[in-house]
């Protein structure tokens, strides 16, 4: 019996917990316990029970069907909780095998593929439902505002674009990065724009650094903005290191202004149907439905700041706060926060005027039905934006705010500045 033991010990290697198990190691070593599950306590046996004249051939013979039925209940009861106990310990490994598991998968979630793409902030699984729009940051969530973040501005309508662009480089003196068609973008890429951006010190670290000031709570003079109309080409040009945090304005689908280069992107079908909800969803053919609708949905409620044509000069203003941009002739310091608001609002203000307000349709009337039965998920849309911008009054805070709210106050870092300089003056 000891040579076969040894034979067998050899075959198994040398792994030491599998060895001694095989090779006949002890029942009360605590690693064989362990592997096996149970104590090194005995186990209660049930047959100590049983008298020592018991024969279970005329147990068996006297057997009826009212006894199979009691004896079978004692039975059971005996055996429960030991049953249970191993049903239980099983439960917890493979618990705990799949809990290691989804370490070690979620460790490989940010590099899934060579060329870069379907990186962002969700697992995989959704990523490719919500790509490219998860390079794109959770304007709510991802608070506050990382240096590394790039502005995007998304027009979809000319309107629009004309106006906001005025506002933003008149009143915040913006520079403008204006990719408006495919081409355009394709150049952007092949340059790798974004990293030679930041190696400019034109979006990033860098860009908050300056000789002459430092303004308060990461504010920013002339910031760099990218804009296009053609928003899921552009937002491929971020990665995970560079996100981007895009805002856009909406209208009602009655109202649309679409953008030259959006008509030759979707066929000629798509610009009466739902244009929207194709655009952001990427279906510009065929027929749409719930999950088209969602992913348009996501867009506007996650990643916009959003605003609207009939509350312009307000959303223009909210957005300059968030993202700190300090107006032409402000100070961007703490005491001259107030002085800031009041320049910009009143800039903003006179730079609107020159642009025509929101269409209304009457409601009542064929031609408003015929339209909406042909464009109910862009209605939805419509009302989802102007539900989302209410929201945001509460959530799209300014960053001097969001700095604050983080533990990351330039006042804080003062204090920390003036309790080291006593200390080092006593030391000497």
């Amino acid at each position: 019996m000891a040579g076969r033991t040894k034979r067998r010990s050899r075959r198994t290697g040398d792994d030491g917990g599998t060895s001694r198990f095989l090779s006949g190691g002890r029942d009360d070593d605590p690693e064989v316990s362990n592997l096996l599950g149970i104590s090194s306590s005995p186990l209660f046996n049930p047959l100590s029970l049983l008298p020592g004249n018991f024969s279970f051939d005329s147990f068996a013979s006297s057997l009826t069907p009212t006894k199979i039925v009691v004896y079978g209940g004692i039975l059971a009861l005996l055996l429960a909780p030991l049953l249970d106990s191993i049903i239980s310990q099983a439960t917890t490994m493979l618990n705990g095998s799949k809990r290691n598991k989804g370490k070690a998968i979620s460790a490989e979630l940010t590099s899934v593929g060579s060329d870069g793409k379907y990186h962002g902030r969700y697992p995989n699984s959704l990523l490719t439902l919500f790509y490219p729009f998860t390079l794109l940051r959770d304007v709510v969530l991802d608070q506050p505002i990382h240096p590394n973040d790039v502005p995007f501005f998304w027009h979809v309508h000319t309107t629009d674009e004309e106006a906001v662009k005025k506002v933003l480089t008149t009143c915040y003196g913006a520079d403008l990065v204006e990719l408006n068609t495919v081409e355009d973008v394709e150049k952007a890429k092949k340059l790798d724009l974004i990293t030679s951006l930041e190696e400019r010190n034109r979006i990033g670290i860098g860009a908050l650094n300056s000789e002459n000031e430092r303004l308060y709570n990461g504010q920013r003079r002339s910031p760099l903005i990218i804009t296009s109309p053609h928003i899921r080409e552009v937002a491929e040009l971020f990665d995970q290191d560079h996100f981007g945090r895009m805002f856009s304005f909406y209208r009602h689908p009655i109202d649309y202004d679409v953008h030259p280069r959006l008509k030759e992107k979707l066929p000629p079908e798509a610009g009466a149907n739902n244009f929207l909800t194709r655009l952001l969803s990427d279906v510009h053919s065929g027929d749409i439905g719930f999950k088209e609708l969602g992913i348009a949905k996501q867009v506007i409620r996650q990643v916009t700041v959003t605003g609207t044509r009939d509350l312009m000069a307000e959303s223009l203003f909210r957005t300059g706060k968030y993202f700190g941009w300090v107006p032409v002739s402000g100070t961007g310091t703490k005491d001259g926060e107030e002085k800031d608001d009041i320049i910009a609002k009143s800039c903003i203000d006179n730079q609107l005027q020159a642009f025509p307000g929101e269409r209304y349709a009457d409601h009542n009337s064929r031609e408003w039905q015929v339209f909406y039965n042909a464009n109910k998920m862009d209605c939805q849309l419509y009302e989802l934006a102007r539900s989302t911008w209410r929201a945001q009054i509460q959530t799209i805070i300014p960053l001097t705010l969001q700095k604050k709210r983080a533990g990351e106050d330039d006042e804080d870092e003062e204090d920390g500045d003036e309790e080291l300089q006593p200390a080092a003056e006593g030391g000497r």
